[in-house]
Order: structure tokens, then C-alpha cells, then sequence
């Protein structure tokens, strides 16, 4: 039996798809693919402030790191990439930003306008990948047939997305 075979064996999968927002009154329709998926670790270090904020000081108003790489330096102050550059905002529980990418990304650019501001939550502007997810990926991001189909795989363990882990979805239709 070669490795291959024991690997391909042992592969764990896991599919999803969101389909529905439901509200008291409404049932509407989406289809959504996955641009970014972080554990719970991940999401917990990029709600913490860089530096112990002072007494009185609101926590919305203190610098935090953005699962990707962003800066966000408080809630209606800028929100900076890597290279310091403004891409966005930041809001109360998270950051308005202009959707990038990086080079040699699978990941779309805007939908929309370039300069039009987007949630992304905890994530940066250009995040479009797994993090704190060791040997997890995105098989399939649910953007082709199926679409709205999302699709996690990893080669040795189980895949396993805790309580408290975020993903950054993208609305298609």
C-alpha cells in the first residue's frame, strides 16, 4: 500500500451550504461561498486590544490585529493593511473595509464598486484563506457547481470547526 492510499484513507471532508436567513416574519433565499474560515483562537486574538487599555478607555477604541494582517485602530478610525495603507474602518464589532486581494489569490476582488466598504468582521480586508486551522483547506469555496456548496477537507485528521469560529461569507444571489 503506498502513502498515498493510507492518506487518501484517512482524509477527512466536511460540506456545508447556507441557503436561508430567517427572520420572525421572512424566509429569504441566498446562496453564499466561503472566503475566509479562522478558529476560535483566531477570532478570540483579533478581539483583543494590542495594549492594555486605560482606565475608562472603551475597548472599541483600542488597535487590534485583524485576522489577516489589518490594523483596525478603533471604532470610525482608520483600518490599515500590512503595507499601512487605509483600506476601511473600523466599526463596533469589527472593521468596513474595500475588498482586496493578495497576488496569486483564488480568491474574487469586489463585487461591487472598488471603493465601496464592506463588513469583514474580524478579517482583513484581503484575508481569503484558513487560519489557526493546521492542515485544514478550502476544497471548494462554493463560487462554481455546486455553488453555494462549501466544502473543507484534511489529508491526516478530522475536521473539526469549534464553537466560537468565524467565517467570512460572501453573498452570490
Amino acid at each position: 500500500m503506498s502513502i498515498f492510499e493510507v492518506l487518501s484513507q484517512r482524509a477527512a471532508i466536511l460540506s456545508f451550504r447556507f441557503d436561508e436567513i430567517r427572520t420572525r416574519q421572512n424566509h429569504i433565499r441566498v446562496a453564499t461561498d466561503l472566503r475566509a474560515v479562522a478558529s476560535y483562537l483566531e477570532v478570540e486574538t483579533a478581539q483583543l486590544p494590542e495594549e492594555t487599555t486605560g482606565f475608562g478607555m472603551p475597548y472599541y477604541w483600542a488597535t487590534t490585529d485583524q485576522i489577516g494582517g489589518d490594523t483596525r485602530y478603533g471604532v470610525g478610525d482608520p483600518v490599515a493593511n500590512r503595507w499601512n495603507q487605509p483600506v476601511g474602518k473600523g466599526a463596533y464589532d469589527g472593521a468596513l473595509v474595500r475588498v482586496s486581494t493578495q497576488p496569486d489569490s483564488k480568491c474574487r476582488g469586489p463585487l461591487g464598486p472598488a471603493d465601496q466598504l464592506q463588513a469583514f468582521w474580524l478579517f482583513s480586508s484581503d484575508a481569503c484563506s484558513v487560519y489557526g486551522l493546521p492542515g485544514v483547506r478550502i476544497s471548494h469555496a462554493g463560487r462554481d457547481d455546486p455553488a453555494g456548496q462549501i466544502t473543507l477537507a484534511n489529508d491526516t485528521v478530522d475536521v473539526r470547526l469549534g464553537p466560537g469560529s468565524g467565517m467570512l461569507l460572501r453573498v452570490i444571489q
